[in-house]
């Protein structure tokens, strides 16, 4: 591959500088992040494997990005925006464990219900 320096000092990946290609990763990861964050909060229906999808292209992007990258480009990472993707992440991961919570309540519930209705013949050979 031809990592060149381009006027700034920066290596390039082909023609693209690689910190330039990070931080637009990074930022649309952030925006998926900021999606589904938002409807999980909202309580709105959320296609969870559409987001996964989405989540690991990014995660994707940026491992080959950082394949990249030389000792001197790591050195140059904006930091801030790194920190601020792993905060996003974490309210993320925070929300989406209180709605597996959630939904590992609701299956329990309706498990017993339906034991339930089980035992006392609702769902049995006389039952409706």
């Amino acid at each position: 591959m031809d990592h060149s320096m381009s006027h700034h000092g920066a290596a390039t990946f082909g023609h693209i500088n690689v910190h330039a290609a990070f931080s637009d990763v990074i930022a649309r990861v952030e925006t998926v992040i900021d999606q589904e964050t938002a409807l999980l909060r909202e309580n709105r229906a959320v296609e969870l494997a559409e987001f996964n999808t989405r989540k690991q292209q990014g995660l994707l992007e940026l491992n080959r990005i950082l394949r990249n990258f030389s000792q001197l480009d790591l050195k140059r990472v904006d930091h801030d925006n790194v920190a601020r993707l792993v905060g996003k992440l974490e309210a993320n991961r925070q929300v989406l464990a209180h709605h597996l919570r959630a939904i590992d309540e609701i299956s329990g519930l309706v498990s017993r219900a339906l034991q339930e209705a089980e035992s006392d013949g609702t769902y049995g050979r006389g039952g409706v």
